[in-house]
């Protein structure tokens, strides 16, 4: 099978025919993949900032159909169409969950790494809690593919910051999580949403879903902002992370951090799900490389505002999947608007390098 690899340098990213896995646990599971996506978690490492093992496969935003199941599994069979998870974990007596390793991404932590599904098949251990069953078919494949993690996400930012009802909210990033961020946040009722980025297509993107676009290349994004929300907005969204950069194209690791903090309102909410990295290989100076960063902590506590960050999993990641499936089975909602190109996998370093 082909299987789309790093190798251990900048943008090193390869196809490679190897064999196809095998049940290795009686809790396992193999996939015939049929749909995976590209992250921006993927391009740290291809942009050579996060490190990760070499010769691992790619990929955590991964579907298809069941081959095979091991001894132990009795809710999934041969032919069921799934979307896997994007972490390995492990259900436990307490009716949680125990985070085991990290399906294709690079070294964050100390988080174990195991192949990922960029990939023809995919071995899923775990199985039983590790994929969520989809109806058969193909219908909306690219809309359930983001249930593994982008959408989710994007949501999860929301939550992150507080949003509530009637909320004004800024999204920082265009990207596809930062593209379904303001899509949420208007399914959710906000009032006006705030889309922030500097490429022109991604702005038009946002545009096309109600939001209001701000292209911080033609100048201060915040104050942009506040020309509109003199007091500032309800919640922000940071939907970039560490790699974030200014109107010149300059990596300022601390940037976004600071201008959420100053485009928001006394009182309101803040929601960090782009990474922020204490292994940061390619990072500006080396407090940035551990991951810490100058932010203006003083207007944080005077303006009373909270912050959360990190990511979503255990029960709360599986209960979100389950509400934006039926988003998009009876409610019509259609978070695929993000993809703009589909790929053979023949040709993964193309969509790497065009992402």
């Amino acid at each position: 099978m082909k299987a789309v690899k790093w190798e251990g340098e900048v943008e090193s990213v390869s196809v490679k025919e190897v064999e196809i896995p095998k049940i290795r646990h009686p809790l396992d599971a193999i996939v015939r993949v049929t749909s995976a996506a590209i992250c921006g978690t993927d391009l740290h490492t291809f942009r050579g900032r996060i490190d990760m093992d070499i010769g691992l496969t790619f990929g955590h935003e991964t579907m298809g159909i069941i081959e095979e199941v091991g001894s132990d599994i009795t809710t999934l069979k041969r032919g069921d169409r799934v979307v896997i998870d994007d972490f390995d974990e492990k259900a436990n007596s307490h009716g949680d969950f125990v985070f085991k390793k990290v399906f294709g991404v690079g070294q964050y932590g100390d988080f174990p790494e195991t192949n990922g599904g960029q990939a023809q098949f995919m071995r899923v251990p775990n199985a039983n809690v590790n994929v969520l069953v989809l109806p058969p078919g193909d219908e909306h494949e690219l809309d359930y593919l983001l249930l593994a993690d982008i959408w989710p996400t994007a949501w999860f930012a929301l939550d992150a910051a507080g949003q509530v009802l009637g909320d004004t909210v800024v999204v920082f990033g265009a990207g596809p999580v930062g593209l379904l961020c303001a899509y949420s946040a208007k399914l959710r009722g906000a009032v006006r949403v705030y889309s922030v980025d500097h490429v022109p297509e991604r702005l038009a993107r946002a545009k096309s879903i109600g939001a209001i676009p701000i292209n911080f290349a033609h100048g201060d994004p915040v104050a942009q902002i506040l020309e509109f929300e003199p007091n500032g907005v309800d919640r922000t969204c940071d939907c970039v992370g560490f790699e974030c950069i200014n109107a010149d194209g300059d990596n300022v690791e601390n940037l976004l951090i600071t201008q959420a903090i100053n485009v928001t309102r006394t009182g309101g909410g803040i929601g960090l799900i782009g990474v922020y990295t204490s292994t940061d290989i390619g990072a500006s100076t080396k407090d940035a490389a551990k991951g810490i960063l100058r932010v203006p902590i003083g207007d944080f506590w005077l303006k009373s505002q909270s912050i959360k960050a990190g990511f979503i999993s255990g029960v709360p990641y599986k209960q979100l999947q389950a509400l934006l499936k039926l988003l998009i089975e009876r409610d019509g909602a259609k978070p695929s608007f993000v993809f703009d190109r589909e790929f053979k996998i023949e040709d993964a370093l193309e969509a790497y390098r065009e992402f």
